[in-house]
Parts: structure tokens; sequence; C-alpha cells
């Protein structure tokens, strides 16, 4: 890994580095986070670090059994899979619910010009900036409803939906993700809270089905450890 320079926080660097390796897969579900090493790479002290590591953990994104463990990325599990995208429905539900009242019309063109944006790149085949500009939507309609709690929550919840991908093997369905979005964006419009709440559900749920029908690598992810409602087959 690139050695830390220049005038920065180094707990905020550190930070953002092991984020981004967890959430590329770099550092595979359930590693070992060795501080020693990452200490040497990095070249600085372990204070940092394990700052950074205390972040990621209040994330989910590490856990620290016990302290005589250390701490690992956290494992990927069928079963938190589905609860997670549970969790993600019901804030991002009442999310919408809430911000069918509160927005104010600026925050609606800005969602719009985010799904703008989104169409935009996708005719024109540049599908990199786009899982970006699709938690910019999210993370939007959270902020309009004034919580910071609602904000807070949603940006966890997309964060561990984020991780999970590393072990899905499917292409995203961009063009049906975004016929979703204008649904969310006409109950916003209509300030309609029963309409925006459904909305902004089924997207989530949605997704979740279009996940669990694709290929999910066993190395990854552990497809044993599933909810016992949820049935022997994945849906």
């Amino acid at each position: 890994m690139q050695r830390l320079e220049g005038f920065q926080t180094k707990a905020d660097v550190v930070y953002d580095r092991l984020r981004r390796a967890i959430l590329a897969g770099e550092l595979r579900p359930g590693v070992r986070i060795n501080i020693d090493a990452l200490s040497r790479s990095f070249g600085i002290s372990k204070i940092p670090l394990r700052e950074a590591v205390q972040r990621l953990t209040g994330q989910g994104l590490v856990v620290q059994p016990n302290p005589h463990a250390g701490a690992h990325v956290a494992p990927l599990s069928l079963r938190e899979m589905r609860g997670v995208y549970l969790a993600r429905g019901a804030m991002e539900g009442l999310a919408a619910r809430v911000a069918a009242s509160t927005i104010a019309d600026a925050e609606l063109a800005e969602l719009q010009e985010l799904h703008e944006q989104m169409r935009h790149r996708l005719e024109r085949g540049r599908l990199g900036a786009l899982s970006e500009l699709n938690r910019r939507f999210h993370a939007g309609i959270a902020a309009a409803t004034r919580y910071a709690t609602l904000r807070e929550m949603t940006d966890l919840a997309l964060l561990r939906v984020q991780h999970y991908r590393i072990g899905v093997r499917v292409e995203p369905a961009w063009e049906q993700a975004m016929t979703e979005h204008v649904a969310i964006l006409d109950a916003l419009r209509r300030r309609h809270p029963d309409d925006a709440e459904r909305a902004a559900r089924d997207h989530v749920e949605w997704q979740l089905g279009v996940e669990l029908r694709a290929q999910l690598d066993p190395e990854l992810i552990d497809l044993d450890d599933d909810h016992p409602g949820a049935g022997v087959a994945r849906p």
C-alpha cells in the first residue's frame, strides 16, 4: 500500500483507504486487519490506524468479537444480506414518506438533475459514475427529511449494501432502477407520503430480488447462513 504523505489528518486518510479496500474486496470478508503490518506499510503510528478501525467498526465494515481476537473485516452471509435490505427498505421508505411533506422545490430539482445525469451517462455507455450518482439520489431524499438521524442511517444502509455487492455477480439493471426512480420522484412532486413510501420500498425489494437471483460468490458470502424464515430456495 502507498505510504501516507502530505499535510492530512492521518486517521481520516487511513479510514478512507481501508474503507475503499474493504468495499472493493481487496480486504476480503473475515480477513484479519494486521495493525502492525499496516503501520509499517503506511509509515505511520498505530494510533490513527486504531482510530480508523474503530470508525469502520461503528459502520459494520469491521468486527472485533473480543479484545484478544483483534479486528477483522466483517464477514458476509446470506442471512445478513437479507437483513441489510430489510433495514434499507424500512429506512428509505420512511425517509421518502417524510420527505414527501418536507422536500423543497430546490431539492426536487437536485434529485431530478441527478436522475438526468444518470440517464445521460447510461445513454452514452459511461457507467463508471452511476453508482455514486445513485447513492447521492437516495441520500438526497434522506437529507430532505431534515432529520440527521434518517440521513445517517440511510448512509449506513447504503454503505452496507455496497459491501455485499463485492460478492454479487450481476450486471446492474440501471434502466429498471431509473424507471423506479421516476416513480419515487413523481410521488415526491405530488407530496403524496403513501405513494412515496411504497415506491421507495418497492425499489429496494426489487433490488434485493435482482441480487438474490444473481450468482453469489460463496468465497465472499456465506450462503449456508440464511434466515430460517426465508425458505430453502432463493427467489
